[in-house]
């Protein structure tokens, strides 16, 4: 499963995105709407931005803004990491541990397919990976 591609692990069917001119309240309430974590920023055809709950959390409610007057594009993570459709799913799974990504977009041809979360990594595949990500730890936690 570590070999397989990222596109065949992607749980839905459509792809949940929103412009950045979006207000927060409106993304919250498409994210609730499809059941996802996530919603992808994009203007045209570009990702532009990862609106996520976290971001929701901790850049609106903590810091008291009001959802329904606060645009995704002033609380999104902007220019969010990507990963190739046709990357093996031990590379998706590495950079989430790395960076503490729970969400990566997932592209094919220059285009957003779809989302990639830390809830549909393949559990095997992970358990099968621990020994490196824990190499990767200690070697991280060695170099701070």
């Amino acid at each position: 499963m570590a070999r397989t591609p990222v596109r065949q692990i992607i749980q839905r069917d459509t792809l949940v995105s929103t412009a950045p001119t979006t207000t927060v309240k409106a993304a919250a309430d498409e994210m609730a709407r499809h059941r996802c974590g996530s919603i992808v920023v994009m203007e045209d055809e570009a990702v532009v931005g990862i609106f996520t709950e976290r971001d929701l959390l901790l850049r609106v409610i903590h810091a008291g803004l009001d959802p329904a007057g606060t645009t995704v594009a002033e609380v999104m993570t902007q220019g969010p990491d990507t990963i190739d459709a046709e990357a093996p799913v031990a590379d998706a799974i590495r950079a989430m541990d790395e960076f503490s990504y729970r969400y990566l977009p997932v592209m094919e041809d220059g285009r957003c397919i779809g989302v990639v979360s830390t809830r549909h990594l393949p559990f095997s595949t992970v358990v099968g990976m621990e020994w490196e990500l824990e190499e990767r730890h200690s070697l991280a936690e060695r170099i701070w």
